[in-house]
């Protein structure tokens, strides 16, 4: 990891507004991106602040890292600089809210192992597994034209990562499963997946064999798709399956974003029979978050 400098903590030269997006809703938020991004320039005080007058009792700082030395996240923030701004962050904030320390990791096949050995050599407190279009990838934005007129299928390949990606039992959470729908829209619309979930199955599948919890993301609510990732029908079916493990991520990069439409997370989960929010890890060690009601 480069010793570059980052961006400083508390860094005001950007003052965002603390905006609350509503009433407490779920008991936390675990996806959250700050100017440890290289898409996000939130400081990292933000968030805490938000989640202390929202009630919330726990957030997970997870920002970006990649391994694939050509994308930014490779190198942006070593893993002690993280260290170093949650250890801050809880000096601050720690007698009224858990902060964790997390990371997101852009899950590719071809870095398997040294994600492995990064993982056996860091500690978090909690890991996404994501599994983002790269530079080469056909699902790209500037690319996605060239699918208009196919269905979900075209996307095998995307969902192909997913399912490594909770297959390789290196993570706790698999982050919002389906995100490739964000980029081929519209030229692959939304009722193209719901029309397939057989590229769903294989995945969730995964997911409940591994015990790797799936992600309620709710940025897709407010995007352009406009449902949650993923689908809702997949995570009803993750549940028929006997899925045990969810969590509720905002993915947010600016303050805004925080803990955005987790009411609708509620109700989606609440409608699919889940009773409460779990990772293994904390069922494990006796924890429980129940869903509100």
């Amino acid at each position: 990891m480069s010793d570059a400098p980052v961006r400083r903590i508390g860094d005001r030269d950007r003052k965002p507004e603390l905006a609350i997006a509503g009433k407490l809703a779920l008991e936390f938020d675990v996806h959250l991106h700050t100017l440890l991004s290289p898409d996000s320039e939130v400081p990292l005080d933000v968030y805490p602040a938000l989640a202390i007058a929202l009630g919330m009792k726990r957030i997970a700082i997870t920002d970006h890292l990649d391994f694939d030395p050509r994308e930014p996240g490779t190198t942006l923030t070593p893993h002690y600089r993280r260290v170093e701004a949650i250890e801050e962050l809880r000096r601050t904030f720690g007698d009224r809210i858990e902060i964790l320390l997390g990371v997101e990791i852009s899950y590719d096949r071809p870095y398997d192992k040294e994600i492995r050995a990064h993982l056996a050599s860091h500690h978090y407190d909690l890991t996404i597994g994501s599994v983002h279009p790269g530079i080469d990838s056909p699902f790209l934005r500037s690319r996605s034209a060239a699918l208009a007129g196919r269905g979900a299928d075209a996307t095998a390949d995307y969902f192909e990562e997913t399912l490594a990606a909770a297959q390789s039992g290196l993570f706790d959470i698999l982050g919002h499963m389906d995100y490739v729908r964000k980029y081929v829209y519209p030229h692959i619309p939304t009722a193209a997946f719901e029309a397939a979930p057989e590229l769903y199955e294989p995945t969730l599948k995964a997911l409940v064999e591994t015990g790797t919890a799936l992600e309620i993301n709710s940025s897709g609510w407010r995007q352009r798709t406009g449902v949650p990732y993923p689908i809702p029908q997949a995570v009803r079916r993750y549940r028929e399956l006997g899925g045990e493990y969810v969590v509720s991520g905002s993915d947010a990069h600016q303050p805004d974003w925080f803990a955005l439409n987790f009411d609708r997370a509620r109700d989606l989960l609440l409608e699919s029979g889940f009773e409460e929010l779990a990772t293994k890890k904390w069922r494990s060690s006796g924890e429980r978050w129940p869903i509100p009601r």
